[in-house]
């Protein structure tokens, strides 16, 4: 991890403020490229992606690209308790597939707040007069190439969990599809429409529905084995949890809620061979002690009846959905994403520049995925890759980081600001010696680049660590010539503490 007193550095001291004025004039000088398409199936791949301590790829089967393009010719209040937000690494499961290209996380926790993203709630998909729970002839086919034709991509949980906790950047307009229950005309009508349309969605299944043998002669036959097995093996299906028999967990006692969150996780487990990672409460019914023990179970996210986006203000345990109904018209169902379409897409340069900003303000999830979207839009655009490089090495990720900042070296070799920033990742992990050379290699770039004195601030705080007093004040005394600001900032630099009270520093800093 980095060392904390870097991160205090530029969190508190006055070089932030010269850091994020340059980042704007570097992303406005830097950026040419300002507009792409949005729902394509052409894969948009990461420029530099490649395995490493850091970064993890899923590689079972899976969906070409940052989740999968549709392509085609109210928010209720909450009451109880919620959990907190869960740590850990990336997930590694196999129900979560995605393009091992693509799917680029952290390893450690990057909490990214601002993602908020619609799940939408079916059930039966064939049609009962008088069952709300039901769709119309024809009504899925139609609201697929409406999410189509304005620029929707499914993605599966994974993703978004991945994008809550792990910067992995999600595509323009995700949605998720859910399927409750596990009626068997999800097999027969929604699987054909996923294949058709290569989308991804979920079914959260009650196990005790599902059979070895169809039994059509119910009203609503529900899956086979089989079947569950089938679509899990697409690679477009992801099977998750909806409980044993399909009670209010809220109204049984403990011992009932502990039958029916673990015996349907093992059973299911069992039939599509994966660990069980989201869970759907029936009827909506959860409190306290049932989040404990679903979380306890080894469940990381879970979905209510709560209408509206998804996102962590509502507690990664409990989140929104939309409820698709047979009485939803399409008037209705657009109104319902409207959200979504009222986001609009920013140019590169703006990508970038908001990046830097969301980076200064200690944001590093968010600043890492608006430039990796600026990235797959203009793969050429080093300056993105120089932003995106400094917020993965201050959120934990030396070696991504790092990379990135190489590549933006590689495609502009006299970058300053990008060698100032290596150099600093360096020292932020404690690479002293080399931090120290390279901070004087980038004195030596052409021009008066603003990072200039704080390459000399970054020497002198180095020497303040070791206590030399007379490095550190020679090389303060530099930066300082170049921008008074630095000797603000070295007021309250913890570096210097070693040599705070050497006569000499003292007399430095009036």
């Amino acid at each position: 991890m980095p060392n904390e007193d870097r991160r205090h550095r530029f969190g508190k001291a006055g070089v932030l403020g010269w850091v994020v004025s340059a980042i704007a004039l570097v992303a406005v000088a830097g950026c040419s490229v300002s507009g792409a398409g949005l729902a394509t199936n052409q894969v948009t791949g990461t420029a530099n992606s490649g395995p490493d301590g850091a970064n993890t790829a899923h590689s079972n089967g899976g969906n070409a690209g940052k989740g999968t393009a549709v392509t085609v010719a109210a928010k209720t209040l909450r009451t109880g308790p919620q959990p907190e937000n869960p740590v850990g690494i990336p997930l590694q499961d196999p129900q979560w597939p995605a393009d091992v290209k693509n799917y680029e996380t952290t390893s450690s926790v990057i909490v990214n707040a601002q993602v908020n993203v619609p799940i939408l709630e079916y059930h039966e998909a064939n049609y009962l007069p008088g069952d709300v729970a039901t769709l119309r002839p024809g009504q899925l086919d139609q609201e697929i190439q409406w999410l189509g034709t304005h620029g929707f991509h499914t993605i599966n949980i994974g993703q978004l969990y991945d994008a809550f906790y792990h910067g992995y950047v999600l595509p323009p307009r995700p949605v998720l599809l859910t399927f409750d229950d596990g009626y068997e005309s999800v097999y027969f009508k929604v699987f054909p429409l996923l294949k058709k349309y290569h989308l991804q969605a979920t079914l959260f299944i009650v196990s005790g529905y599902t059979h070895v043998q169809p039994d059509r002669k119910k009203e609503f036959p529900t899956l086979t084995v089989s079947e569950l097995q089938q679509m899990q093996a697409s690679g477009l299906v992801d099977v998750e949890d909806h409980t044993v028999t399909h009670q209010d967990l809220s109204t049984l006692t403990l011992s009932q809620d502990q039958q029916e969150i673990v015996d349907s996780s093992q059973a299911l487990s069992g039939w599509v061979h994966h660990p069980m990672r989201a869970i759907c409460y029936p009827y909506g019914g959860y409190n306290a002690k049932i989040l404990a023990m679903a979380q306890s179970a080894g469940f990381l996210l879970g979905t209510t009846e709560h209408q509206g986006y998804a996102n962590l203000s509502q507690g990664v345990m409990t989140l929104d959905r939309i409820a698709v109904l047979v009485d939803t018209s399409a008037g209705q169902f657009a109104n319902l994403l409207s959200p979504s379409l009222q986001q609009s897409e920013l140019t590169v340069a703006a990508l970038v520049q908001q990046g830097a900003k969301d980076f200064a303000q200690h944001q590093y999830g968010q600043a890492i995925s608006l430039e990796t979207q600026a990235i797959n839009r203009n793969p050429l655009d080093g300056s993105a890759y120089n932003e995106r490089g400094i917020a993965r090495a201050f959120g934990g990720d030396y070696l991504g980081g790092m990379r990135d900042i190489d590549r933006a070296l590689s495609l502009n070799p006299e970058d300053g600001y990008a060698k100032f920033n290596r150099a600093l990742t360096l020292e932020l992990y404690g690479h002293y010696e080399a931090a120290i050379a390279a901070y004087q290699s980038t004195l030596q770039t052409p021009g008066s680049g603003w990072w200039k004195a704080w390459c000399d601030y970054g020497i002198a705080s180095i020497y303040g660590r070791r206590g030399d007093v007379t490095d550190t004040v020679s090389f303060l005394r530099k930066a300082i010539a170049m921008n008074p600001a630095t000797k603000l900032a070295a007021r309250t630099e913890k570096d210097f503490n070693p040599v705070r009270t050497s006569t000499i520093f003292q007399q430095t800093l009036r």
